[in-house]
């Protein structure tokens, strides 16, 4: 049955990339980082995964998800998208998952963290992908997408689910480096405000806003 819902998971995603307008707006360092071949960390909003998972497949991408049943099936998408799941979270198993998430990152790999999740709150950032980057070096690219048309299930997060003949935005913003003597409350602050800066980016140029141009699953 997890095998079936993401096969059909990973042709939805297939089917509204193929019917949609998708671009790509890029802040300045992020190609010559991508460029570069070193190891980075993308840190996306819970709430905003689902299409991102389509665009950077097959990219040998490491990626924490939680433990949970949703967990499970989020994996067993991620695994037919090219994605190397790393299961844990906040909650269960989450120190393993971490040094296992730094241990690759100092290793030569990308990795991707949503810093709000598995539980929230909504769109504050825990401090896994903040030590992640301290611990390795490696900075911190914050990423979203934005869908003028989309359904936003009822769950914590405002998880937005794109529909077909859309039009997609995709935006990685300026890299961002974490000093390990640095002030981690500091550091959760900047990367939360470069999170809600590039989402807030995508919805304008896509036309998206909760509750005036999408569904909420959950009151449909």
């Amino acid at each position: 049955m997890m095998s079936l819902i993401a096969a059909i998971g990973k042709a939805y995603l297939y089917f509204v990339a193929l019917t949609s307008s998708v671009s790509e707006e890029n802040a300045p360092g992020f190609e010559e980082l991508k460029k570069s071949g070193k190891p980075f960390i993308y840190a996306l909003w819970h709430g905003r995964q689902i299409f991102l998972i389509y665009t950077h497949r097959f990219s040998g991408i490491n990626v924490i998800i939680s433990e949970s049943r949703d967990g499970s099936y989020a994996s067993a998408l991620a695994e037919k998208l090219g994605y190397e799941p790393v299961r844990g979270s906040t909650s269960s198993g989450g120190m393993r998952a971490l040094a296992l998430m730094i241990k690759k990152l100092r290793g030569g790999a990308i990795c991707a963290f949503t810093p709000d999740g598995p539980r929230g709150p909504l769109r504050k950032v825990q401090p896994g992908v903040i030590y992640a980057a301290r611990k390795s070096g490696c900075p911190v690219v914050p990423i979203a997408f934005g869908a003028k048309m989309a359904a936003v299930l009822g769950h914590w997060d405002e998880f937005i689910v794109p529909l077909p003949f859309n039009r997609i935005v995709i935006s990685h913003e300026k890299p961002l480096y974490f000093a390990e003597s640095g002030d981690i409350a500091a550091q959760e602050k900047e990367l939360e405000k470069a999170l809600n800066g590039v989402m807030s980016h995508v919805d304008a140029r896509a036309g998206f806003e909760i509750g005036k141009r999408s569904r909420t699953v959950a009151e449909a």
